[in-house]
């Protein structure tokens, strides 16, 4: 039986996290590393920077036409994102 001041290292680890506002880069970091399996291999090869600010995830591509055609898959990017997490981290994607 745990006391009130007792809780696991998983919960003193996610508390430091957040108590130390490193949630959101590590958020930007998990996305960033499961890009290519999220947004498949020719996206990601034209991807030149993913960027997370309060819910929005910035991507830039260095092509028009693929950032037009991204434009039609922004929800469904974000819904397969959030699935990977676990919990609601995109809310909208910008792209550049």
């Amino acid at each position: 039986m745990k006391r009130r001041n007792e809780q696991s290292l998983g919960e003193a680890i996610t508390h430091l996290i957040d108590a130390g506002g490193m949630r959101e880069k590590m958020d930007e970091l998990d996305i960033a590393s499961w890009w290519d399996e999220v947004a498949g291999g020719m996206i990601a090869r034209h991807t030149l920077g993913i960027r997370l600010s309060k819910g929005r995830l910035f991507v830039r591509v260095d092509s028009a036409p693929l950032r037009q055609e991204l434009t039609y898959m922004r929800e469904r990017m974000v819904e397969l994102l959030n699935q990977r997490m676990g919990r609601e981290v995109v809310k909208e994607v910008v792209l550049a």
